[in-house]
């Protein structure tokens, strides 16, 4: 079991690592959808593709709804959002059996897990990343410019049985 003091361990020594920033806009969830099962593929971890792209579209997408800069007083909520400074920055790193997942984006907010209603179409990410995820965690970033979250995919253990 990968242990969360591990996810900075493991991201800082791995053997690959592809880094794509992102405007923070609609697009960006699709763009790093793409650039992660590129990146997998080229590292031949297929068999963590369906969990590793699941993950990151849902930061992703957290980061593009909920990740920018605080609004600055006198600013208006539509030039909040139009702001061309606004970014996600997602990394992925391999290091043998495990994938790494970072994702920046603007807001110090740390994220909060909440619970959807049954009828809802949204409100259900990070329950998705704390299913798939062999483990995940939230920080600010060393600057104080927003947050980073990490997250973690292990390749199973092999049966020594088998």
């Amino acid at each position: 079991m990968v242990t969360i003091q591990a996810l900075d361990t493991i991201n800082e020594a791995a053997e690959r690592r592809k880094i794509l920033t992102m405007v923070a806009n609609d697009r960006a969830p699709r763009e790093a959808r793409a650039f992660a099962r590129e990146a997998l593929t080229a590292w031949g971890l297929e068999d963590l593709l369906d969990r590793t792209v699941l993950i990151v579209s849902e930061l992703t997408t957290n980061a593009q709804r909920h990740g920018r800069a605080p609004q600055v007083p006198g600013e208006s909520e539509n030039e909040a959002v139009g702001r061309p400074d606004e970014h996600i920055t997602l990394t992925l790193t391999a290091l043998v059996d495990v994938v790494g997942i970072e994702v920046e984006d603007n807001s110090p907010r740390s994220p909060k897990p909440r619970v959807a209603p049954v009828d809802s179409s949204d409100g259900r990410g990070l329950q998705i990343v704390t299913a798939e995820a062999d483990a995940w965690r939230a920080c600010l970033k060393a600057d104080g410019s927003g947050k980073r979250v990490v997250a973690l995919v292990r390749r199973p253990a092999a049966d020594p049985t088998s």
